[in-house]
């Protein structure tokens, strides 16, 4: 079963946010059980929301790669996860989503905004 996972990162900033994530590298070498990872402002931080095949493969993510990342370049914020059943997905112009990682502020290899 299919699971929407929801990470809320309070206090995180857009220069920790991509630093975090190549730490963990997981642009170039994503983990086999994601299918889509989102990420939007939040009050006071960001909210991470991914869709992962299984439930065990997300949270042996958490542990295996991302605490070991924060870890390693001192990151420690308040986070409030979730975990949900995937209940339906529409994506009508899936096929038309990658032009838009292009305007992502946060996409690989663009400046980080202040």
């Amino acid at each position: 079963m299919a699971y929407i996972t929801t990470i809320d990162v309070f206090g995180i900033t857009p220069k920790e946010y991509r630093a975090i994530l190549d730490e963990m590298g997981v642009e170039l070498r994503p983990e086999p059980g994601i299918y889509l990872h989102l990420t939007a402002p939040i009050e006071g931080g960001y909210r991470v929301t991914e869709v992962w095949g299984h439930r065990e493969e997300f949270e042996a993510f958490m542990q295996a790669r991302m605490a070991p990342a924060a870890a390693a370049i001192g990151l420690t914020r308040e986070m409030k996860v979730t975990i949900e059943p995937l209940f339906n997905i529409f994506a009508p112009r899936l096929n038309e989503l990658p032009p838009l990682v292009e305007d992502a502020l946060l996409r690989p290899n663009a400046p980080i905004p202040a």
